[in-house]
């Protein structure tokens, strides 16, 4: 391969493609923030109210 057949990789290709990695970066890090807001208010929902006394029956 000769260095005239071979793409040149530009300052403004390196650029285009670190702007795509920063936004799926920030796309994954939305998502991850998400999986936890919703494991979180699972959590929540699942142990409301703690208030109440767990329910305990006892069979003999």
């Amino acid at each position: 391969m000769t260095d005239k057949s071979r793409e040149q990789d530009t300052p403004q290709d390196r650029s285009a493609a670190k702007d795509k990695d920063s936004r799926k970066d920030e796309k994954q890090s939305e998502n991850n923030r998400k999986h936890q807001e919703d494991l979180l208010d699972e959590g929540v929902e699942e142990s409301f109210p703690a208030s109440d006394p767990v329910s305990v029956k006892i069979s003999k």
